[in-house]
């Protein structure tokens, strides 16, 4: 396990179709959790487990604190920004041996599996930032 910069993939016409109509689609959900379970929480941290099958997304969540993703395995997840977000949209690359990624706060998105494996990582929340 590697912490490193993602590695994001250039879009291709049909991917940024499938992300933007990924959107559109999903535009009125309820905003969620950023993981699916949490299996850890103590004083300081928080942790979510989340796993992706192919073509699966998590809810769409709003990073309200700071973040690690200790990702364990998967190829392609997309970040599909939620409604109002100036970011645009992006497809990270997971290593094969997989990675461990810091995200700030701020971000409002739905995870979304656009790859051919199974996507699972630990989300830790940092309770104090």
């Amino acid at each position: 396990m590697i912490a490193s910069d993602p590695e994001f993939i250039d879009l291709t016409p049909e991917m940024q179709e499938r992300l933007e109509r990924f959107a559109e689609e999903h535009k009125d959900d309820p905003v969620g959790n950023v993981g699916g379970q949490i299996i850890f929480e103590d004083d300081r941290v928080r942790m979510w487990e989340l796993i992706l099958e192919p073509g699966e997304a998590s809810d769409l969540h709003r990073h309200e604190r700071d973040y690690y993703l200790i990702i364990f395995e998967g190829d392609l997840v997309a970040g599909v920004t939620g409604p109002g977000e100036a970011m645009p949209s992006f497809v990270g690359k997971v290593p094969e041996i997989g990675n461990t990624v810091s995200i700030p706060k701020g971000g409002f998105e739905w995870a979304y599996n656009v790859g051919e494996k199974t996507y699972r990582e630990v989300i830790v929340e940092i309770k104090n930032s």
